[in-house]
């Protein structure tokens, strides 16, 4: 079997099964749920007669339970925000990365015994769109009723890092009225001080990728949704690195909590896999705020 063969069995068709479950219980039509996956309606009908529980324990085999939640809620995020072709293009760019990443060649060469020398996904050539991940991030967060109560005073931002380095929104991202603004396209070099940042993680964590800033509320709230780390007194730039480094030494966070220091304002930083998982979180942050 050809990965690519293999990377739908494994996968993309159980993932389709599992989000079409998630999907109808948020009352989504079968036609709806259809076209947000790319299939027809009696396709999700078949999906639907297995129970959630048998796409879970396909999916969990190939991926884990962590990244299952994260890339669920990235992908019911986007469900409500953008285009049809948005949600393909993730989940597909997704299936692919996770075949060059070739964490699947063990699952592959235990099934397909001859195969245990084969790198054929090595050659794979991942195309990263880092900066339509961020646009599509920033989408995500202006559809959400009271993200915007989530902007500090030091402004916003959301970067991800691509084979570009940081990619950010210039000027970052601020609120007019009740709404979410920023002035330009996200581009490399948008916000230097959180690309340092996400890249010193990124050095201890390779899976987290992507970071953006927001107001330092809601934090008992959150510890209730997410994994939460606290750091502080941070009196400068370098010294919020060197904090909220240090914490990722013993774990993986989905929030750090800075409490500032001597001008420097609180702030708590979330952190993702990518832009879209970094703002699906953030909008978990505001529901906190209901």
């Amino acid at each position: 079997m050809l990965p690519l063969e293999f990377v739908v069995d494994v996968f993309i068709s159980p993932l389709k099964g599992f989000i079409a479950h998630e999907l109808a219980e948020r009352g989504y039509s079968q036609s709806r749920i259809g076209q947000l996956l790319g299939i027809s309606q009696p396709a999700v009908s078949t999906y639907l007669k297995n129970p959630k529980t048998y796409y879970e324990e396909k999916l969990l085999r190939a991926i884990e339970r962590r990244e299952l939640e994260s890339l669920t809620r990235s992908v019911l995020a986007l469900a409500d925000s953008v285009a049809v072709d948005e949600i393909l293009r993730y989940v597909n760019n997704y299936a692919v990365a996770l075949l060059s990443s070739l964490r699947l060649c063990p699952l592959h060469r235990s099934a397909y015994p001859a195969l245990q020398s084969c790198e054929i996904c090595r050659d794979l050539t991942v195309y990263t769109e880092t900066a339509r991940k961020v646009e599509v991030a920033f989408e995500v967060l202006k559809r959400c009723r009271n993200c915007y109560k989530l902007i500090p005073k030091v402004l916003s931002n959301v970067v991800e890092l691509g084979p570009e380095g940081g990619v950010g929104f210039p000027g970052r991202i601020y609120v007019e009225g009740s709404q979410i603004v920023a002035r330009d396209k996200p581009r490399p070099g948008g916000s230097r001080f959180l690309a340092r940042l996400v890249e010193e993680v990124n050095k201890l964590r390779p899976e987290i990728k992507a970071v953006a800033n927001i107001v330092y509320v809601a934090k008992e709230c959150v510890k209730r949704k997410m994994a939460v780390a606290e750091v502080g007194p941070s009196n400068s730039e370098d010294e919020i690195v060197s904090n909220v480094v240090a914490v990722f030494r013993s774990g993986v966070f989905d929030a750090v909590y800075d409490s500032g220091g001597r001008g420097v304002e609180p702030n708590a930083y979330v952190f993702g896999a990518d832009a879209i998982d970094v703002a699906t979180k953030i909008v978990e942050v505001a529901k906190c705020l209901e």
